[in-house]
């Protein structure tokens, strides 16, 4: 395709009825504009003006180039004034991807909050637990929720908060089977692990406490999945117990439907991260809604603690 730049000079000096006038409109100098519109004739193989001293006019062909052409340079422009409308106040869509149970508890309900302050501003909300490509899938921000994240070239990750992961277990099922004192009594009792539990040496959780003491105790799961909603409702109707992460948990801690269980132990913590691209060209709708959660995410957290 020929530059589209040519098309542009050309209606340029066609609306404003002259190489001299085109040129201090758009900027450009008078003797480069005449070059290029004489090249884009040659290239056409027609005449598009006739000039001379007093008058510019479109010949025929240059009459049907230009209203052929305009439609091109006018699309283009507005393409431009898109972009710099985006710029100058957040608008449009912005795409996040966060885990289930983490979009469900701590974004949902602060999410609201920006979308009443932004209305030109569109979220879309990808609740998934698989670990999301941003570059491949075109998303602007991620949440993840792990121990640990590797660095990955061209993203950004900023920590906004830890998790820890308590030990709870319905009323009924330690009425039953009774309420342990120490981790080791644990071994004897049915639990509900995480996938990731599961080792080599066999399932196991790694406790510690208040005085850094450790504790590794060998389990024995009735169910293993990945997905903390089937672990809650598992404890929750008296299957075992269960590892999870305190804001998951502490509505359900409240509500009197679990209890904390050998509340001096935990495991170690999940990070919550919030991962986006080099902020380099980043619109205003995208860091603003990043802004929004560095602040507000951390208070969720904290707020969903026991």
């Amino acid at each position: 395709m020929d530059d589209l730049n040519d098309l542009y000079f050309f209606s340029s000096v066609v609306r404003h009825n002259g190489f001299s006038a085109a040129a201090r409109s758009i900027g450009v100098e008078k003797t480069r504009l005449s070059r290029r519109v004489a090249a884009l004739e040659r290239r056409l193989g027609v005449r598009l003006l006739q000039r001379s001293t007093r008058k510019l006019t479109l010949t025929e062909a240059g009459q049907r180039f230009y209203d052929q052409c305009i439609a091109t340079v006018e699309a283009a422009e507005a393409a431009y004034d898109s972009l710099a409308e985006l710029q100058k106040e957040p608008a449009g869509t912005v795409r996040v991807s966060a885990p289930l149970v983490l979009a469900q508890n701590y974004l949902a309900p602060i999410l609201p909050g920006y979308m009443a302050s932004h209305p030109k501003v569109i979220v879309h909300i990808e609740a998934t637990d698989r670990i999301v490509n941003l570059i491949e899938e075109r998303l602007d921000i991620a949440f993840r929720a792990a121990r640990h994240i590797e660095d990955t070239v061209g993203l950004v990750a900023r920590t906004l908060g830890v998790a820890r992961r308590i030990l709870i277990a319905s009323p009924s099922f330690l009425n039953r089977f009774g309420r342990p004192t120490d981790p080791s009594e644990l071994s004897r009792l049915d639990t509900l692990a995480s996938i990731d539990d599961i080792h080599e040496v066999g399932p196991r959780w790694t406790l510690k406490n208040q005085n850094a003491d450790s504790e590794q105790v060998l389990l024995t799961p009735r169910l293993v999945s990945g997905d903390l909603r089937v672990r809650l409702e598992a404890a929750t109707h008296g299957i075992g117990v269960a590892l999870m992460p305190e804001p998951v948990v502490s509505g359900a801690v409240r509500k009197g439907e679990v209890e904390h269980v050998l509340p001096a132990w935990s495991a170690a913590e999940h990070i919550v991260h919030i991962v986006y691209p080099t902020p380099r060209g980043m619109l205003p709708s995208v860091r603003s809604l990043i802004d929004y959660f560095i602040i507000h995410v951390p208070a969720s957290l904290q707020e969903r603690s026991i």
